[in-house]
């Protein structure tokens, strides 16, 4: 007789962000099949990333997985019906990759005797419904450590499980000509990148700022910014660009799909995020795998992934320290270079690969329905 399976429900609001969407699908598409069960609930079908999804072949509901909860009568009657749905479908475990502070969800996966879990992508923590969405959960997953400190440090729901990513992905990339083409880089050093999509606290300004610090010691450096740029925030950034006359220096390329050509033309990749920090960032873990020279604000999450790096890190919101950094880069030797590349894809291959995401999570899971026992 063989054994059940373990039924997992991963919620997620929708796939349009190539970040949180594509982290999701690489989990699904590595879990051991033979245990588990796995199926998604995400609100439409929209999504650059939503083909993907459903090339896993597993059930995909289209629907709400949160509800209102005020007023409070109306706010329980929503929770009743939302628990009604979820029993209907009858997971063992609803993974949760809804990173707003809804609670619920959670209400409602307790009602149905569903254990639930969540990931914590981000550093924001502005209202007591974190509170009460962690004392619901059955598992917290936090992705970096300081978010044990500040958020997790009374409780022992959490673990840590940082994420990972597809290592043969970024494996031996050759230069795409094509968009050295493009974008008029033939020639140009440093090519210097980064990749977020354009909101205020990415941090993007800063880093303008400090290419514009180290502009005139190279007269054929350009900067490729890379990430959605259709809001009235990239506008003012494009402005300031335009206003410093570097247009053709700073390339906003807005959002791409293929970014491993991206890292294949950079000589230095940099994530400029302001003081609030980040979650678990995957375009860093991305770029270091491919070979690319890295550096990060020195700010939650980032941290995480520059253990082993610590002169890589720079003060956030300091356009003179990105500066530093760029100036420190150009003038490295290129043995101490390619020494520390090698040393940034052995880092990625210890403690980010997606093999190693995968068995903690699946240890999480078996771990959670043990307790159940």
């Amino acid at each position: 007789m063989s054994r059940k399976k373990i039924k997992i429900l991963y919620t997620i609001p929708n796939f349009n962000s190539a970040g949180s969407g594509k982290a999701l699908i690489n989990e699904i598409s590595r879990l051991d099949k033979n245990i588990f069960e796995p199926s998604i609930c995400c609100r439409h079908e929209r999504g650059d990333l939503f083909n993907s999804a459903k090339a896993l072949n597993i059930p995909i509901y289209i629907a709400e997985f949160s509800v209102p909860m005020k007023p409070r009568l109306k706010g329980i009657e929503n929770v009743m019906k939302l628990s009604r749905f979820l029993k209907k479908i009858n997971p063992d475990i609803i993974h949760s990759y809804n990173y707003s502070d809804d609670y619920s969800e959670a209400l409602a996966a307790k009602l149905s005797g569903i254990k639930w879990v969540y990931t914590k992508k981000n550093m924001g923590w502005g209202s007591n419904a974190w509170k009460i969405r962690s004392r619901l959960a059955d598992a917290i997953i936090p992705q970096n450590i300081e978010m044990i400190k500040v958020f997790f440090n009374k409780t022992t729901k959490h673990t840590l499980i940082p994420i990972g990513i597809d290592l043969t992905e970024f494996k031996d990339l050759s230069r795409d000509e094509e968009l050295i083409e493009k974008y008029n880089l033939a020639g140009a050093y440093p090519i210097i990148l980064t990749i977020a999509n354009i909101l205020p606290i990415k941090g993007i300004n800063y880093l303008i700022k400090g290419f514009s610090l180290i502009n005139e010691d190279f007269e054929n450096a350009k900067l490729l910014i890379v990430g959605e740029d259709k809001t009235e925030y990239a506008d003012s950034l494009k402005e300031i660009v335009r206003q410093m006359n570097l247009g053709d220096r700073i390339i906003f390329t807005g959002k791409q799909n293929n970014i491993k050509s991206y890292f294949s033309v950079a000589d230095i990749f940099i994530l400029p995020s302001k003081k609030e920090g980040e979650g678990g960032p995957i375009s860093v873990l991305e770029a270091m795998a491919s070979g690319v020279l890295s550096y990060g604000s020195d700010v939650p999450g980032i941290r995480d992934q520059f253990t082993e790096f610590q002169d890589q890190l720079f003060e956030s919101e300091n356009p003179g320290s990105i500066a530093n950094k760029i100036l420190k880069a150009v003038e490295m030797s290129e043995e101490e270079r390619i020494k520390r590349i090698s040393r940034q894809k052995e880092f990625i291959k210890k403690k980010y690969s997606i093999e190693n995401e995968i068995n903690l999570l699946e240890q999480l899971y078996k771990n959670i329905l043990d307790k159940k026992k």
